[in-house]
């Protein structure tokens, strides 16, 4: 029984591995324009890495196989930060490098708390837990306690942002932003898999080789519903501006912008929305709101990316729900979607998710609140 199931998970680590290099095709092809489009296959290759390791062990041989595992293991510790960043970078539409400079240093602290396993003999390495001497007793537990605590503070705070609708990428592509809940569900089940695998080393579970057997079925789910879903979001034409602002993003390394020019410019921003009211139409763009304040567009996209915080399409939101504020305060009788129409919304789903994210709340609270 015990044989069948490893032949069992070494198929399905093996179908994995391929599913995972069609991903990565898939996602280098079909969105190239994404900012973020490092980071994530960054990602699936470091899990495809782990996925190969288990194949070095039986065509490299075990002791090979496993130096070479405890030479990848550190990396573990990337996918937290990795993960925070490609958020970050897709709703902004920013790019940004890889990784921080804290992140590299959560990387080395790995490699210091492995060294012992590199240096003593293999056969001394695999004892249970229960008998390791302890130094190395004390080297793994600290790394799966530093791979436990960082990636959760990570994958635990993006998640409760997502539920809490924090995370809504306002104005530029519903899509994206489905797309983007499904990345990180499906990154978080590969995630607690990887959590199994980590904690099984310090710990003895009940019937490891048939958990370990459903933690790769669940792998292979995962890995092809995520391939499913980025696909059909490959399938979807891109909105013109976003792939005119992701353009824009890549002038910035080279940009001449200075801190007081951006400033000029986020100043003639704002008095363009509040004595124009330009956020009222629907159709407003980069192009056309560069073009009424005489900045040139890849200016305007980085003024407001770097000194705001923002995208433009968040930016032109948080003027619209200002607005929207105005108008439940000063006409109450309004219909909702009325009000949404009126703030220069196409729809009171979008209109929704964008209030809420501002404010927090909805605007049938928002309505409640202001007749008390």
């Amino acid at each position: 029984m015990q044989n069948w199931l490893q032949f069992f998970e070494i198929v399905l680590d093996f179908s994995a591995t391929i599913i995972l290099m069609m991903l990565i095709v898939l996602v280098n092809i079909g969105l190239k324009w994404l900012p973020s489009t490092n980071k994530i296959s960054f990602f699936l290759l470091l899990f495809l890495s782990f996925k190969l390791v288990a194949f070095s062990f039986v065509i490299l041989g075990f002791e090979f196989g496993y130096k070479f595992y405890i030479l990848l293991l550190p990396s573990i510790l990337l996918i937290g930060p990795l993960m925070t960043r490609f958020t970050q970078s897709t709703l902004l539409m920013q790019k940004s490098p890889l990784f921080d400079s804290k992140t590299i240093m959560l990387w080395l602290t790995g490699i210091i708390l492995l060294v012992p396993y590199l240096i003593v003999p293999t056969s001394v390495a695999q004892r249970s837990p229960s008998e390791l001497p302890w130094l190395l007793f004390i080297s793994v537990n600290a790394f799966v306690f530093l791979f436990v605590v960082t990636s959760g503070m990570h994958f635990i705070r993006m998640n409760l942002q997502f539920y809490r609708g924090a995370l809504y990428t306002v104005g530029y592509s519903e899509d994206t932003y489905l797309w983007l809940k499904g990345v990180w569900f499906s990154m978080t089940l590969l995630w607690i898999s990887l959590l199994y695998n980590m904690i099984s080393g310090v710990i003895d579970f009940p019937w490891p080789t048939i958990i370990s057997t459903v933690t790769s079925g669940l792998d292979i789910l995962v890995l092809f519903s995520l391939a499913i879903v980025t696909a059909l979001y490959c399938k979807k034409p891109v909105e013109q501006p976003v792939v005119n602002l992701c353009r824009e993003v890549e002038k910035y390394e080279k940009s001449a912008l200075s801190k007081d020019l951006a400033q000029n410019i986020l100043d003639s921003v704002d008095n363009a929305m509040h004595t124009d009211k330009l956020f009222l139409d629907s159709n407003l763009n980069i192009e056309k709101l560069a073009k009424i304040i005489s900045s040139p567009p890849q200016y305007l996209s980085q003024a407001i990316n770097q000194y705001r915080q923002v995208n433009f399409y968040e930016l032109i939101a948080s003027y619209r729900i200002e607005y929207a504020q105005q108008l439940l305060k000063q006409a109450p009788e309004k219909s909702i979607l009325t009000v949404a129409m009126d703030a220069g919304f196409n729809s009171k789903s979008s209109f929704n998710k964008t209030f809420k994210k501002i404010t927090t709340i909805t605007p049938s609270q928002y309505k409640k609140e202001i007749a008390l």
